[in-house]
């Protein structure tokens, strides 16, 4: 990984006879009277020894980090999925709605969207129709996983957002957004849901499926989406968390466009792929 480690070895060894000659220099010149210090061959070398051990160290740590963070992404979809199973036994097998697959194009680019910005919000019927209701039975711009928090089935916003993104709509920048009376712009969780209903078939999708249905995904919508880099976590309709890296889909993840609007619907065929277990 280093080159000749024998070659790195010998050297530490001379940098460290090195240290010891210094040292006992000093130690000469203490006992004959000299005042005590550094000099500036020990700070050379003992910074160089710390410059050396850290270019070393870090890489390995970058990597136990990722790791790591790799592991939180899997219990936040688990813990995502615990929540879709209890909102589904409450409904009749039906998951959350995603209203960007009910329009007349579904735009499956914006299946991470958990909640609509609107200029006035309205107190609004599940059909659409704007009247005074009782609170039980209210909508409101919370939509695919992010139903989850509107009726208290996943109530921590940390649970949308991956410890690896490093993009746009990070926790620290959205979080405020989630009990906010009203937003007027968009906000993006970042995992994928795959939706209620298959956007091409238009069949609904159900947790009887079991594992053959995939539920969520680390982010598909932009380069800053995809969070790891080297593959994705994947969420099943049995609450099971697998991870997936394989080559050719990795390849076309290296792709996704930055944030244009123009460029969302080239992600159709790659998003429809992953979710179909393709």
């Amino acid at each position: 990984m280093f080159g000749d480690s024998s070659f790195l070895i010998g050297f530490i060894r001379t940098i460290m006879k090195r240290v010891t000659k210094v040292s006992r220099t000093s130690q000469r010149s203490l006992d004959q009277g000299y005042r005590g210090g550094f000099s500036l061959l020990e700070l050379v070398v003992v910074m160089s020894i710390t410059s050396l051990l850290a270019g070393l160290l870090l890489p390995a740590l970058s990597s136990v980090r990722e790791n790591a963070h790799r592991v939180l992404c899997g219990s936040n979809q688990r813990q995502l999925g615990q929540a879709i199973t209890m909102f589904s036994n409450s409904r009749r097998y039906q998951i959350p709605r995603a209203s960007v697959l009910d329009g007349e194009v579904p735009d499956p680019s914006l299946l991470s969207r958990v909640r609509e910005g609107v200029e006035q919000q309205g107190v609004m019927l599940a059909g659409g129709d704007p009247r005074a209701v009782p609170e039980p039975l209210q909508d409101s711009t919370f939509d695919g996983l992010g139903r989850l928090f509107r009726w208290h089935y996943c109530g921590d916003p940390e649970l949308y957002y991956c410890p690896s993104h490093k993009g746009e709509h990070t926790l620290e920048e959205c979080e405020a957004k989630w009990t906010e009376d009203k937003i007027s712009e968009d906000l993006f969780g970042n995992y994928h849901y795959a939706g209620h209903k298959d956007w091409r078939t238009g069949v609904r999708r159900s947790l009887l499926q079991g594992e053959k249905l995939i539920l969520i995904t680390d982010g598909l919508r932009t380069k800053s989406d995809y969070n790891h880099g080297v593959g994705y976590n994947v969420l099943r309709g049995d609450c099971s968390v697998v991870w997936r890296d394989d080559v050719v889909t990795r390849a076309r993840l290296t792709t996704l466009p930055p944030i244009d609007v123009d460029g969302f619907r080239n992600l159709d065929d790659l998003i429809y792929d992953i979710f179909s277990g393709q």
